[in-house]
């Protein structure tokens, strides 16, 4: 017997103790640690909901399965939604044999967190998926396939550093943000509509997504137009390379981004800046059109996934409306 008849495996939903097995089964899948204190960040942590992870055991009670996901606020054109950002998906290497499509462990575990965190709980489920989870996703899980993700990028030498003079002349002043505040939350109630649909970026998600990240390297940038708030962006820097993970700009100022990029990108020794921007909304990418970026494919040939639940038409709504950025994944 296999599978989702198998009797020899159990699946069931997190339980406090299950740590350690998660983290010992996350190294040897993906030949990297995860430290407890992130795993607490993402599944305990997080003020939109925690602790959405359906797990299968051997008959020794030794993990076998993990599927899990965080819940994450969107707005769509003022209507709010919650979804769930799906990441960590693993199984023992030992027992990948095991059934086939919904009848894996990975399959079954993946259909008992449907019906336990999503059915008639969430709007959508959506993650960014490489190839080989592409297919499986398409073919057993009810997935669809957005887009392949817009990865963009620009070459340094291509950037004309700003001064300080030309920055203030604009009324433009840039701060290191290391707190969230209520002028998060006022701008992006400014803004959003002009994103239409996107990931609630308001001062509770930035605060825990970026500044309370254990062990951040997020370099976390305000932007300011005669002292008012107008913008944000996130950076990592890594490999020479300057990755603009996320960003909220007021469109009133969108020239903010163009202040922003031409102060932050010369004062690191890189040599190409990166990000993911569909292009949407339009007005948006013709900022970053006029940066200079060009659209390349992305390096690990990763595309934007989505499982309906609530939302039936939550695919259509990402293909014409949504705005997304690597911070919206799990991968920056």
């Amino acid at each position: 017997m296999q599978g989702s008849r198998d009797a020899r495996f159990n699946t069931r939903s997190y339980r406090p103790g299950d740590e350690q097995q998660i983290l010992d089964l996350f190294a040897r899948s993906f030949h990297q640690p995860l430290t407890e204190e992130r795993w607490r960040w993402k599944y305990e942590r997080n003020p939109a909901g925690n602790e959405r992870i359906s797990l299968t055991f051997d008959e020794a009670n030794r993990l076998a399965g993990h599927y899990a996901a965080y819940p994450v606020p969107f707005i769509d054109r003022g209507e709010t939604l919650t979804a769930l950002q799906v990441g960590d998906t693993m199984t023992e290497p030992s027992i990948r044999h095991i059934g086939r499509g919904p009848t894996s462990i990975l399959g079954r575990t993946a259909l008992y967190f449907y019906e336990n965190f999503c059915e008639g709980r969430v709007a959508f489920n959506y993650g960014f998926n490489v190839a080989n989870i592409q297919k499986f996703s398409l073919r057993f899980l009810r997935s669809d396939r957005v887009e392949p993700v817009t990865y963009r990028v620009l070459q340094r030498s291509r950037i004309k550093p700003i001064s300080r003079p030309e920055r203030w002349t604009r009324g433009y002043q840039l701060e290191l943000l290391s707190e969230a505040t209520s002028e998060l939350d006022e701008l992006f109630d400014r803004a959003q509509a002009a994103y239409s649909f996107l990931v609630r970026r308001d001062a509770s998600y930035i605060r825990w997504r970026y500044l309370q990240f254990p062990d951040s390297q997020y370099i976390v940038v305000g932007i300011r137009k005669w002292r008012k708030l107008v913008g944000w962006s996130v950076f990592r820097v890594r490999e020479q390379r300057l990755t603009w993970g996320d960003a909220l700009f007021d469109p009133a100022r969108a020239d903010a981004a163009e202040v922003m990029l031409r102060h932050i990108a010369p004062g690191y020794p890189i040599e190409v800046v990166e990000g993911w921007f569909p292009p949407r909304p339009p007005w948006f990418d013709e900022v970053l059109t006029g940066l200079g970026f060009e659209t390349a494919p992305e390096p690990q040939d990763l595309s934007l996934m989505c499982v309906p639940f609530m939302l039936p038409d939550a695919v259509e709504r990402m293909r014409d409306r949504l705005y997304y950025t690597w911070g919206d994944s799990d991968l920056f």
